[in-house]
């Protein structure tokens, strides 16, 4: 089971050349990385008050929207309509794997289930996959548990839909918070470093890889 915001999916550069071009057609100009990091930054406060049952269910399209509408001012960027901000939106569904990742992923499809597991919505990594070919047997959305990881639904749904015990699982992911929670739910687990994410592992980790083919080596793919 694979994080995909991160961790299969390069969402800064990708954001960067999307959230540039719908801004350009509207003749605006913005430090770019800087306002994606920031976007990305607040999508956690975002998802906690879901997450902790202070707040109805939100799916990613909203919150983005929402954090979005939020974040415009500061760049000087209110001016974009409406639809240039749903379209800035549907740039998370659009995200492009890093370079490892489909040739990483193909290899471990050939002895493994490979299962998505993400507080995306479903239709967002069925359009993610369709993308940029990210070959997933199963897509767990967030949007299925109407809650948010770390929350222990994501990991027992997703192990009681594929009635696999947890010890058989592996889930793979660049944060810490989603490794630990997958631990404490008796999974395996395995730490990717990505240049996006957390820098390093903070527990004792089954796997701890450079990328996707580093993974599928030492899984003897």
């Amino acid at each position: 089971m694979f994080d995909t915001f991160g961790t299969t999916a390069d969402w800064k550069s990708s954001l960067v050349e999307h959230c540039a071009a719908i801004a350009a057609a509207a003749g605006l100009r913005a430090d770019w990385p800087a306002f994606v990091t920031e976007w990305r930054s607040l999508y956690q406060p975002a998802i906690a008050p879901v997450r902790d049952g202070q707040r109805l269910w939100a799916d990613f399209d909203e919150l983005h929207r929402e954090t979005l509408d939020t974040l415009l001012p500061k760049y000087a960027l209110n001016t974009l309509s409406d639809a240039d901000r749903d379209h800035m939106v549907y740039g998370w569904h659009l995200l492009h794997g890093w370079p490892d990742t489909v040739q990483g992923l193909t290899r471990l499809r050939q002895r493994h289930i490979l299962g998505a597991l993400s507080n995306g919505t479903t239709r967002q990594l069925v359009d993610m996959a369709k993308r940029s070919a990210f070959p997933w047997d199963v897509i767990f959305g967030a949007d299925q548990w109407q809650t948010y990881k770390p929350a222990p639904a994501l990991y027992l749904g997703a192990l009681k839909l594929l009635k696999a015990p947890a010890s058989s699982v592996v889930m793979v992911a660049a944060h810490n918070n989603d490794l630990q929670a997958a631990q404490n739910h008796g999974l395996q687990t395995a730490f990717i470093h990505r240049p996006t994410e957390d820098p390093a592992p903070t527990a004792r980790y089954t796997y701890i890889a450079t990328d996707f083919n580093d993974l599928a080596t030492q899984l003897g793919c």
